[in-house]
C-alpha cells in the first residue's frame, strides 16, 4: 500500500512538472511571436516645411482612419500610432495643396515641403454696386 502511494506521488510530481514545462513553453513562444510583429512597427517622427518656414497646426492623418496629430509650433509631429510598410499619412494644411506619403520598411522621419494651393475662382466678381458708407458726414 505505501508503495502504491508511493508511486502515485511521483506520478502527480511528474505531471504537474511536465504541465508547468508546457506552459512555460507556450508563454516563451507567445512573446516571440508578439516581439516579431512589434519589430515591423515603427514610430513615425518629422517635420513640414512651407516657403522656407515651419507649418504650425498642420493635419497629418492616417488614411481610413480618425487617427492623426497636428504639428507644433516649430512644425515637427510624432505620430502617435505605431506604423508598419504600406501604411499612407494624409498631409493637409489650408491654402496647400494636401499630399500622401506611403510609409516604406525604412521610413522614420518625414521631412516635407507643402506646395501652394492654386484656387480657381469660378464667378464674375459683382462690381457694379457702389460702396456706400453708412456714416454720415
Amino acid at each position: 500500500m505505501k508503495l502504491q502511494l508511493k508511486l502515485l506521488r511521483i506520478d502527480t510530481i511528474l505531471l504537474i512538472k511536465l504541465f508547468g514545462m508546457i506552459m512555460l513553453l507556450f508563454m516563451t513562444t507567445t512573446t516571440v511571436s508578439a516581439q516579431k510583429t512589434s519589430t515591423n512597427e515603427r514610430t513615425i517622427t518629422g517635420i513640414i516645411i512651407a516657403e522656407d518656414k515651419p507649418v504650425a497646426e498642420a493635419n497629418i492623418t492616417l488614411q481610413g482612419t480618425k487617427t492623426g496629430v497636428m504639428t507644433g509650433e516649430d512644425g515637427t509631429f510624432t505620430f502617435p500610432k505605431k506604423l508598419k510598410a504600406g501604411d499612407i499619412l494624409v498631409f493637409s494644411y489650408l491654402g496647400y495643396e494636401t499630399q500622401k506619403v506611403t510609409i516604406m520598411s525604412h521610413t522614420s522621419y518625414i521631412k516635407l515641403e507643402f506646395t501652394i494651393d492654386m484656387i480657381e475662382m469660378i464667378g464674375a466678381l459683382d462690381d457694379n454696386t457702389p460702396y456706400k458708407s453708412k456714416r454720415k458726414n
